[in-house]
C-alpha cells in the first residue's frame, strides 16, 4: 500500500489512516494521559507520515515505524508544553464530572469497578518517568518484545529491559501505596 500512495495514489492515506487511527489514538493517550491531547498528537502523526513518507523503509514493520512516529510527536509535545502530572484524584473528578464514572462504585457494580481500575492504571502509568512509561505501554499495551522496543524507541535493549523493570517495580509500589497490591 505504502509504494502505491508514493506512485500516487493518494485516495489510499485514507485506508491506511482509518486502519491505524484507533491504535495511534490509543498510544498517545496511554502516552498523554489527555483526550484532547492524544487526537491532537495523533493528528499530527499523521502529518508527520505524509511529510516523511518517502523516507520509510518497506523492510521494517510500518505500525513500528508509525508507533515511533507517535512516540516521538509526543516527546515534542512534552518539549514545547509543560506538563502537568495527572492523579487518580484528577481523572476521578473529571469522570463524575462527565458522567463517565458514578460516584459511588455500589451503583454502578462490575463496569463501575473496571473503569476505576482503569482510571487508576492510567493515573499510575503517568506517575511513571516518560521513558519508563513508553516501553510498558508498548509491552504491555501492544505486545512488543524487547527488541522490537529498542527499535522504536531508538535505545539499547539492555536500556529497555531496565526501563520495563524500574518502571513495573514502580508500579507495583504505587499499587501498594493505594492498597490495590499486597
Amino acid at each position: 500500500m505504502i509504494s502505491r500512495i508514493r506512485r500516487g495514489e493518494k485516495a489510499l492515506l485514507s485506508t491506511l489512516a482509518e486502519k491505524y487511527y484507533d491504535e495511534i489514538f490509543r498510544f498517545c493517550y496511554y502516552r498523554t494521559g489527555n483526550e484532547q491531547t492524544a487526537y491532537d498528537c495523533t493528528q499530527e502523526t499523521f502529518l508527520h507520515l505524509l511529510k516523511f513518507m518517502d523516507s520509510y523503509l518497506e523492510v521494517k514493520k510500518f505500525k513500528s515505524y508509525l508507533l515511533r512516529i507517535a512516540l516521538n510527536v509526543c516527546r515534542d509535545y512534552y518539549r514545547a508544553n509543560d506538563r502537568t502530572q495527572v492523579s487518580f484524584e484528577m481523572l476521578t473528578e473529571e469522570g463524575e464530572k462527565s458522567g463517565q464514572l458514578p460516584g459511588s462504585l455500589s451503583d454502578g457494580g462490575i463496569e463501575s469497578a473496571q473503569t476505576v481500575n482503569a482510571m487508576l492504571v492510567q493515573a499510575m502509568l503517568m506517575k511513571l518517568p516518560d521513558f519508563q512509561r513508553e516501553v510498558i505501554i508498548l509491552h504491555f499495551y501492544y505486545g512488543y518484545k524487547a527488541r522490537e522496543i529498542a527499535g522504536i524507541t531508538g535505545v539499547t535493549l539492555a536500556a529497555v529491559k531496565s526501563r520495563l523493570k524500574q518502571g513495573m517495580d514502580k508500579l507495583r509500589e504505587y499499587c501498594k501505596k493505594e492498597g490495590i497490591y499486597g
